[in-house]
């Protein structure tokens, strides 16, 4: 497959793992123990429960998000009348039945809730767990005031979507799990951010353009980021938080793709801290890989992960999507091919 924004679709969301893959051994691990544990650096995956290449709640998360979008759109296109927030929430209370916690409302058991290798209990946060089995319905928002990371580490399929008003649905979705619009706001710049780079447009220049349009905790997150040094030391990261809340991980994602030189080299900044190195490598290596797809795309870490095929499907089908309606270009109805695939449709 040639489309170039099929590449950066799946760059973005390869990248994502393999940050979440690259932080989900050290989370929790002070800076000193890192460094005593690995003196060259992170150079490879580390194991973790078991097996190199483990993904965590981060990206099990960003599959079911990106599941629940594809479903939307589909379902606006065929119906003309969609609520693409309450589709993602069906998602995610299918991610929460795969983490053996029965959602109150009755949820479709196909797609990606079928596939016994995403029911695994990788430290997920428990916000997330307890906003989504208290929902009482499809859409309904947090009843929580938190700004935990969890609001922005799944956001990353929001800003691949055509014509999408990437503010208000990245917040709407973040709303589902966090209430504070802290967490919101972080993750509705980082929606921004990652928008802006898949249309080509640059990081820096991206980021500058939205200082001044959020609450403060955003706009200082993203000063923070802009105007720290550029040494991509560990130290330099923790002076910008540990990433727990989402302005801090928007501001340690950010500053890492702005301090790299390469795919690699973002990774290992984005979790080199004592902090959530898992969520904010996965959320710095969403935009990683819209900065560097090739390297990313050819990387020795690509065949390593844990559930690729199910990645590298809904990177296909979420540029696929992007299509319906349309038959442009393709040699099939896009419509038709995703219509079997999603639960809900």
């Amino acid at each position: 497959m040639s489309d170039r924004k099929y590449d950066l679709i799946l760059a973005s969301l390869l990248g994502g793992a393999m940050g979440d893959s690259l932080g989900a051994e050290i989370e929790f691990w002070p800076l000193r123990d890192i460094r005593g544990h690995f003196p060259e650096g992170l150079t490879e995956l580390p194991p973790h429960d078991g097996r190199r290449g483990a993904i965590t709640d981060d990206t099990q998360m960003t599959l079911f998000t990106a599941e629940g979008l594809i479903t939307a759109i589909l379902r606006q296109d065929a119906r003309g009348i969609c609520d693409p927030v309450s589709v993602v929430h069906h998602a995610l209370l299918r991610w929460l039945k795969t983490q053996e916690i029965s959602p109150r409302m009755q949820v479709d058991s196909g797609g990606l809730l079928a596939d016994q290798r995403l029911h695994r209990r990788r430290a997920p946060g428990n916000t997330c767990l307890s906003s989504l089995a208290a929902a009482e319905r499809f859409g309904d928002t947090a009843r929580n005031d938190s700004k935990g990371c969890g609001a922005i580490m799944r956001v990353a399929p929001v800003a691949f979507l055509n014509g999408a008003n990437h503010v208000q649905l990245a917040m709407g979705c973040s709303a589902l799990t966090h209430g504070h619009v802290a967490g919101q706001e972080a993750a509705a710049a980082w929606a921004s951010i990652l928008s802006a780079a898949f249309r080509g447009n640059d990081v820096e220049e991206a980021a500058r353009s939205l200082l001044g349009r959020f609450r403060i905790e955003t706009d200082n997150a993203l000063r923070a980021a802009l105007d720290a040094p550029r040494d991509g030391k560990p130290e330099t990261i923790e002076d910008l938080g540990g990433g727990w809340v989402a302005e801090e991980a928007l501001a340690i994602a950010l500053y890492s793709v702005l301090a790299a030189n390469g795919f690699e080299h973002g990774l290992r900044i984005a979790v080199t801290h004592s902090g959530d190195s898992d969520s904010t490598g996965a959320i710095a290596g969403n935009l990683l890989g819209l900065c560097y797809p090739d390297e990313v795309l050819a990387h020795r870490w690509r065949t390593q992960l844990e559930c690729l095929d199910l990645i590298e499907v809904i990177a296909h089908d979420l540029w696929l999507a992007a299509h319906a309606g349309s038959g442009r270009g393709f040699g099939c109805n896009p419509e038709a091919e995703l219509r079997g695939r999603y639960a809900g449709y």
